[in-house]
């Protein structure tokens, strides 16, 4: 039992590692200025209304003015003007 629970925090880490690497070519693709923190796990991106906190590992993010959601596409449609 305690090795299957083991097995599946590893797979956590793993998924969380590989949106951190995606979603950071991602926001070069797409040519949005950010700054990375932390080793990555906190990046600061430039929006529409100011700075926005991302978390990639989550894909959490909030700007500073109280708008929060989940998911890159949603991050990606709200820096672009698209209504969520």
């Amino acid at each position: 039992m305690i090795d299957m629970f083991k097995a599946i925090k590893k797979a956590d880490q793993d998924h969380r590692s590989q949106n951190r690497a995606n979603y950071t070519t991602e926001l070069l693709n797409h040519k949005i200025p950010f700054t990375s923190h932390n080793g990555g796990a906190h990046l600061i991106v430039e929006g529409p209304e100011g700075y926005i906190d991302f978390w990639p590992g989550t894909g959490r993010w909030n700007n500073r003015k109280g708008v929060a959601n989940f998911g890159f596409q949603t991050l990606l449609k709200y820096i672009k003007g698209v209504p969520l």
